[in-house]
């Protein structure tokens, strides 16, 4: 099972279908969600009182509705602590990340701040423009093949 992230625009969308009068079997299979995602978006609107069909609201109604019933969808902080982390060390990560491999930046991080999250998981939170990896060049590369029956060199 993939899965996948929302945001705001997308909760308000289902909150809308739904509002319309949609089952919620049909706006999952209409959006490629699974049910219990929709429900788990839909309850807090059901526990608000609001019911499929009722008096309309608009986009932003929902949208100010969907910030204050799952506001990690706004605060990446309350998402991932792992993002909390990296924000507190952003410079230090942005230095290191300039003149060394990602493992290396988080070995450091991990034995010099404390950073107890997983260098993997701390990826997404790093910007889109840090390189994964590096290559250093002027190694030595592959040795040449050898052939069958050649004796190896000392």
């Amino acid at each position: 099972m993939v899965r996948r992230s929302f945001v705001v625009i997308d909760i308000v969308e289902v909150l809308e279908r739904w509002y319309a009068g949609r089952p919620k079997l049909v706006v999952a299979e209409s959006l490629g969600v699974d049910r219990k995602t929709i429900r788990k978006y839909v309850t807090p609107a059901e526990e608000a009182g609001f019911v499929p069909g009722g008096p309309p609201v608009t986009t932003e109604e929902w949208a100010l509705y969907v910030r204050s019933w799952f506001p990690e969808l706004v605060v990446p902080e309350l998402r991932n602590p792992t993002f909390a982390e990296c924000v507190r060390l952003h410079d230090v990560i942005k230095g290191a990340i300039a003149t060394n491999h990602l493992a290396t930046v988080y070995q450091r991080l991990r034995d010099e701040h404390g950073v107890g999250a997983n260098w993997r998981a701390a990826g997404p939170a790093l910007p889109p423009s840090a390189p994964r990896r590096r290559n250093r060049g002027g190694g030595r590369g592959s040795a040449p093949p050898i052939r069958p029956g050649a004796a190896p060199e000392s």
